[in-house]
């Protein structure tokens, strides 16, 4: 009598985790909104080279979080001033998330960003949970500065200036 219940919960828990454990090519977020001074709401979401990426597998790094969209003129205009700074200081520990805000015309993602000659990958948030979780609607783009330990430093809405972030990563150096 028991194995045939101990049967029966080994298939009742490999149902549930089926059912309910994040799939690939799924977004999961916790850890609430984002707000400045607050911890930086985590993902878990597929990229653009269907690889998967999590917000928190770069705690200990300078991270800009910066939500774009294809048919954004100034994210295309200001990609270029995020790239050369990411060069400049990846070696020192900043790093770059680009989350593609509900798009799922791959191919022109892929076309954007070879156009604007940036070489970091791009995040995917074809359902908009990420940007949801951070406040992001359609006012692109929208980036998030947040330091080494997952705190949000900066948010700022619209087009950088080149040297303005420059300047923020340096705060986060």
């Amino acid at each position: 009598l028991i194995f045939p219940a101990l049967g029966a919960a080994v298939i009742l828990v490999t149902v549930l985790f089926i059912l309910f454990a994040p799939k690939p090519g799924i977004t999961t977020v916790s850890g609430g909104l984002a707000a400045v001074g607050r911890p930086a709401p985590d993902f878990v979401t597929p990229t653009l080279d269907g690889q998967s990426i999590r917000l928190s597998q770069f705690r200990g790094k300078a991270v800009l979080v910066n939500f774009w969209a294809t048919w954004c003129t100034a994210c295309r205009a200001e990609m270029p001033a995020i790239e050369r700074v990411w060069e400049r200081h990846r070696a020192q520990g900043f790093q770059v998330v680009e989350v593609d805000y509900q798009e799922l015309n791959q191919g022109a993602m892929r076309s954007f960003l070879r156009d604007v000659g940036v070489h970091f990958g791009s995040a995917l948030d074809p359902d908009g949970k990420i940007a949801a979780a951070y406040g992001v609607t359609i006012g692109l783009p929208e980036s998030f500065f947040i330091d080494r330990s997952g705190i949000i430093q900066v948010i700022h809405l619209g087009e950088m200036p080149p040297d303005y972030v420059e300047q923020q990563v340096l705060k986060l150096l």
